[in-house]
């Protein structure tokens, strides 16, 4: 049985529309793909800048804790600069809202970022939420140690 023309006619069609619609994601995917090259230049320029600025700001707060022990030292404790009120001040306000979809990889990445700000975090001077305060000397052990 072959097909009557008015069959070939509409398969081809279908075929063309197929093409072109093809044809048209392909466009839209090189926009994507050239979007997605634009968005990574940036993200690395900001983290270079990001970096930059923490040089810095390192820079700024070894200055301030060698002068707060300068004062300590000579007795004038109340010209000490509190670097944690500082950070705090400087790190509070809005975040950005993640996209209720992404990726493992950027969820890892995101969580990295937050921990530069969080209290705790490695950015701050002071010990996490629950971190031993000060050295210990060896595990516990109840050997030598009269029960009772």
């Amino acid at each position: 049985m072959t097909p009557i023309p008015h069959e070939k006619r509409r398969a081809a069609a279908a075929q063309s529309e197929a093409c072109v619609d093809i044809a048209a994601l392909a466009d839209e995917i090189r926009a994507n793909a050239a979007s997605l090259d634009e968005r990574w230049r940036m993200a690395q320029w900001l983290i270079e800048q990001l970096r930059q600025q923490l040089f810095d700001a390192d820079a700024l707060r070894r200055a301030v804790a060698t002068a707060n022990s300068q004062f300590d030292a000579a007795g004038v404790a109340d010209l000490k600069i509190n670097l944690t009120a500082i950070r705090r001040a400087a790190i509070a306000g809005r975040r950005a809202a993640a996209p209720a979809r992404l990726s493992a990889a950027a969820i890892q990445a995101d969580r990295l970022l937050l921990s530069l700000l969080s209290p705790g975090g490695a950015l701050d001077p002071r010990p996490a939420l629950g971190a031993p305060v000060g050295g210990i000397a060896g595990r516990f052990s109840l050997r030598g140690r009269g029960r009772g």
